[in-house]
């Protein structure tokens, strides 16, 4: 019976997606912080009854470019859920606002990377990254082919020889 051998898993690079989230998201945080009015449509913060209904309303701000709302919600949060997967005060809320947004994005999927925050081009990273992968997934199907061949091993302790 042949082998069974997995289907090739790719992977998905969000790298060129998160660092420009992160771009908006930090300009978002200095106009939110200095106090200066947004250009999104001002609404009253509201309460959010759970912390399933704020990360839904944090993911949908952050789909219609609304980061200036996604950076208030996270401020919300935090106040009501302090400690929580909303950080603490004392903690970047652009860093949690991108954790928040790759877990949703990758929830599921296999193979999902992003290298943020490095002011260097990682596009060679990357792609090193994607040619370790593909040399990685020859290598397990290849192993995959070899056939186990079981040795005989002589049991010690049935030994004749004694010290």
């Amino acid at each position: 019976m042949p082998p069974i051998v997995p289907a090739p898993m790719q992977l998905l690079n969000m790298s060129r997606e998160l660092n420009d989230l992160r771009s908006s998201l930090r300009l978002a945080a200095a106009s939110v912080a200095s106090g200066l009015p947004t250009q999104e449509c001002p609404s009253a913060t509201p309460a959010f009854a759970t912390s399933e209904a704020a990360v839904q309303a944090i993911l949908e701000s952050l789909k219609k470019n609304e980061f200036a709302t996604a950076i208030r919600h996270i401020q919300e949060c935090r106040s009501m859920w302090p400690n929580d997967i909303f950080g603490s005060s004392s903690e970047d809320k652009v860093q949690t606002l991108l954790n928040i947004y790759f877990r949703h994005q990758s929830l599921g999927q296999t193979g999902t990377f992003a290298l943020v925050g490095s002011r260097q081009d990682l596009s060679e990273i990357c792609v090193k990254l994607m040619e370790l992968n593909g040399e990685i997934r020859d290598m397990i199907r290849r192993a995959q082919g070899y056939r186990v061949i079981s040795a005989f091993l002589p049991d010690s302790s049935a030994s004749g020889t004694s010290l």
